[in-house]
């Protein structure tokens, strides 16, 4: 490992001190912003199933907010979707940057340290932003367990543009034609023309993505990261 590579380990280290966030108190806001979304629709959030995946952006202008802990509290936070949604109560994970890596799954045993633990010792290296490798890795991983009436609902967190927008466009319309709905999250001041886009692409079977932009998510409390992250998977599932 580099020194830059044992400097950044250091302040990810360091970070971990600082992340407190109250997963059980997370969990009762998630279950309020559920019972306020199902009262519209058909479907019930509150007895809800549903794969959950997270695809987080491990590009270099990534490294202050992994840096900082910030990662770590949203990863935090994020959980209890999946212990709300998932049958099996896992955050099931994935880094991308030019290239792709599924990791170890987040669960209740692991989170507290995943960044420190898993994300940053998965042997990825920070890079540019390509976002096909890792939605084509999703799909075929789901593709392979085989969802069944289980749909998977992924959300995606980036802070930048992607280099790939092309290849992004082909998998996106094949992720049309299978039982999964991506939520992307733009993080930080730019202004994700592309992803605003996708509302408008042709070619689908449906709408399948959503996309919110969020300058800091550290400044949302849990009702407001919630709803968000969740309403426009809701009006998904109760079009379909």
């Amino acid at each position: 490992m580099g020194l830059l590579g044992k400097f950044f380990n250091k302040e990810v280290d360091n970070a971990q001190k600082s992340v407190i966030i109250n997963l059980s108190k997370s969990k009762d806001n998630l279950d309020k912003v559920l019972v306020n979304l199902s009262k519209e629709g058909k479907v019930n959030l509150s007895k809800h199933i549903a794969k959950v995946a997270l695809a987080m952006d491990y590009s270099g202008s990534m490294d202050k907010l992994f840096c900082s802990g910030a990662i770590q509290r949203t990863i935090t936070r994020l959980l209890p979707i999946a212990l709300r949604f998932d049958d099996n109560g896992e955050l099931e994970s994935w880094l991308f940057s030019n290239e792709k890596k599924k990791l170890k799954s987040v669960t209740t045993n692991n989170y507290e340290d995943y960044v420190k633990n898993i994300m940053v010792k998965s042997g990825m290296c920070m890079g540019g932003t390509e976002y096909a490798p890792v939605l084509r890795d999703i799909v075929k991983y789901y593709n392979k367990t085989s969802l069944n009436d289980i749909p998977a609902f992924i959300i995606f967190i980036t802070d930048g543009a992607n280099s790939d927008q092309s290849e992004t466009d082909k998998i996106i319309r094949e992720l049309s034609e299978y039982n999964m709905f991506v939520q992307f999250v733009g993080i930080g001041n730019e202004s994700f023309t592309y992803l605003r886009s996708l509302d408008n692409m042709p070619g689908r079977k449906c709408d399948n993505t959503g996309f919110i932009s969020v300058k800091d998510m550290e400044n949302m409390n849990d009702e407001e990261l919630y709803t968000e992250l969740i309403r426009q998977y809701k009006d998904w599932l109760d079009n379909k």
